[in-house]
């Protein structure tokens, strides 16, 4: 496999050889230019307008999708939120429950007052 020249005269000889396809293309003139650049403006813009409003229609319609499935769940109500107390076999409904342990009034180390 032959090793890529990295010589002075073969960077020198890559860069003539760039120039000489340079000189062989044929360059728009002014008015073909400037008619070429307006037609890729109005494609660009037409295309943005058909996407934008691709993605506006669909919006519309993932956005009525769920306000509409939205619609249709049930609703909890708050005494649902609220935590339940529960009794134990051995305490009537009517007592209230002990106090837990994590609250200050219920540790065993709290010394009696004087």
């Amino acid at each position: 496999m032959p090793r890529p020249r990295t010589d002075r005269a073969g960077l020198v000889e890559y860069f003539r050889g760039v120039w000489d396809e340079l000189k062989k293309v044929v360059w728009p003139g002014r008015e073909e230019l400037l008619r070429m650049t307006g037609i890729v403006v109005a494609t660009v813009v037409l295309f943005a307008l058909l996407i934008g409003g691709a993605d506006y229609i669909l919006s519309l319609g993932v956005r009525q999708l769920y306000t509409t499935s939205g619609s249709t769940t049930t609703t909890t109500s708050n005494s649902n939120l609220v935590p339940q107390t529960t009794t134990s076999p051995t305490q009537s409904p009517t007592q209230a429950p002990a106090t837990s342990a994590a609250s200050p009034q219920a540790s065993s180390h709290a010394t009696p007052l004087p």
